[in-house]
């Protein structure tokens, strides 16, 4: 059972007298713009594979290492105590700020690389930088809003991963052939860059102004209490109630992290795919394929939170599973297909449809864990979906395709193959997640609000 504490029990609409109407809404705006450069810094590599496997004299699998594994372990591992400082503290905007700081130091620290290790290291560094983020901001709306528009509040901070993934190629791509031409960049007293350097300079520039944003953000009445929980549990505590709802938080998180091998992977592979079999040029693929992500991407996400908000006006307290469910199976067939396309156009309409119903899980999911999970253990709870995440999308979500590629076709040219066959093996395993963890979900939401 969850009672609400008397803080709690006031709820964003009782803060709206001392904060204003549209305050908690400034929030995630302001959430999501930080969402935004975490995903410029973190995804702009992979419009710049071909120059930095030259340049560095790597290989496919050394590059999946890059965008994935190097990014992920660490995030991984700190997100967990970050969680928990999440769930105590009552300055957590204090802790984005530094954190916005920190990926944006080690993102220009990746301009200075010279070696697969010194990139490897930084790109280790952004992921620890970046890890502060999420598990803060879903904390941070979950206070702000009620069930019933949470779905849409966080679907509004989550559309900054593909606006900001999008933004990462158009910018990225812009930047790259602007530098390509010039040559390169010269700094006094810092010398010479190549173009892939450079780029990394300019994308973590704008960190600073990102940073003192995050100082606008007051802290929030925590709601939904568990009664059986104490105000700041113990780690034993928490872990004993997830382990009481195991099919339930396992069902949930194993799911999600499924879902962000299938879409981070490809996601990081297709600039590549489109290059190396339609001969695209990296500043038509940040045009195009980032278009796809910044429109389709940002309406999916949207339309998913707005219908979630609808499907629970009208009863369906299940709302945002069954959206993650539909989702996930009607994405399916674009998904697969997509690279496997005659024709870049045709690539890029299959990859467009794909993202249009994919996205609309996004927030959905999160707001899914987030509606399940009392206030005292958010933080935490929230660290451990985005543990799963990490290591199975940004860790193995690359290196799986690039493996796939290289150790199992040895042709670089097989890359849209290896693309499908994730999909394609992934999806089912999904499904079958989703599946079992409804009728738990359901049990848990009426739980949870009586």
């Amino acid at each position: 059972m969850v009672a609400a504490s008397p803080a709690a029990s006031q709820g964003s609409d009782a803060t709206a007298p001392r904060l204003g109407r549209f305050y908690p809404w400034l929030v995630v705006a302001i959430l999501f713009v930080g969402y935004c450069f975490s995903a410029i810094d973190s995804r702009v590599l992979t419009l710049m594979v071909g120059p930095i496997q030259r340049d560095l004299g790597l290989s496919d699998f050394e590059m999946g290492l890059l965008q994935g594994f190097a990014f992920a372990i660490l995030y991984s591992i700190a997100a967990l105590p970050i969680g928990r400082f999440v769930d105590r503290t009552k300055r957590r905007a204090a802790l984005i700020f530094w954190g916005v700081l920190f990926w944006s130091l080690m993102t220009a620290t990746c301009g200075f690389a010279s070696s697969f290790i010194g990139l490897f290291i930084a790109r280790v560094g952004v992921g620890v930088g970046e890890a502060t983020l999420s598990p803060t901001a879903y904390s941070l709306i979950s206070d702000y809003f009620d069930r019933r528009r949470r779905a849409l509040a966080i679907s509004c901070y989550a559309i900054g991963y593909p606006i900001g993934g999008g933004l990462a190629l158009l910018i990225g791509g812009g930047l790259l052939t602007y530098f390509n031409d010039r040559g390169g960049l010269v700094l006094p007293l810092l010398g010479e860059f190549a173009p892939w350097q450079a780029v990394f300079l300019c994308v973590a520039a704008p960190g600073i102004l990102v940073a003192a944003a995050m100082l606008l953000i007051r802290e929030p009445p925590r709601r939904e209490m568990a009664k059986e929980l104490a105000q700041q549990s113990t780690l034993r505590e928490g872990f004993d109630y997830v382990m009481r709802r195991k099919v339930l938080f396992g069902s949930l998180i194993g799911s999600l992290g499924l879902i962000a091998l299938l879409a981070i992977g490809t996601a990081l592979w297709f600039p590549t795919f489109l290059i190396r079999t339609y001969g695209m040029s990296p500043g038509d693929v940040g045009l195009y394929y980032g278009g796809v992500m910044f429109v389709f991407g940002t309406i999916g996400t949207l339309f998913g939170g707005w219908l979630s908000g609808r499907l629970m006006h009208s009863g369906r307290a299940d709302a945002n599973m069954r959206i993650v469910l539909f989702s996930t199976l009607l994405k399916g067939f674009p998904l697969i297909l997509a690279p496997l396309m005659p024709t870049a156009t045709l690539a890029l309409t299959m990859m467009a449809l794909g993202t249009l119903i994919g996205q609309a899980s996004q927030g959905v999911m999160l707001a899914a864990i987030q509606d399940v999970t009392p206030n005292q253990l958010r933080g935490q709870v929230t660290a451990i979906a985005l543990l799963a995440v990490n290591l199975l999308g940004m860790g193995l979500g690359a290196s799986v395709i690039a493996a796939i590629t290289d150790f199992g076709f040895g042709d670089q040219g097989a890359l849209r193959y290896s693309i499908a066959i994730t999909g394609a093996v992934t999806l089912p395993l999904i499904l079958v997640m989703l599946v079992a963890a409804l009728p738990h979900y359901r049990r848990a939401v009426e739980q949870l609000s009586s």
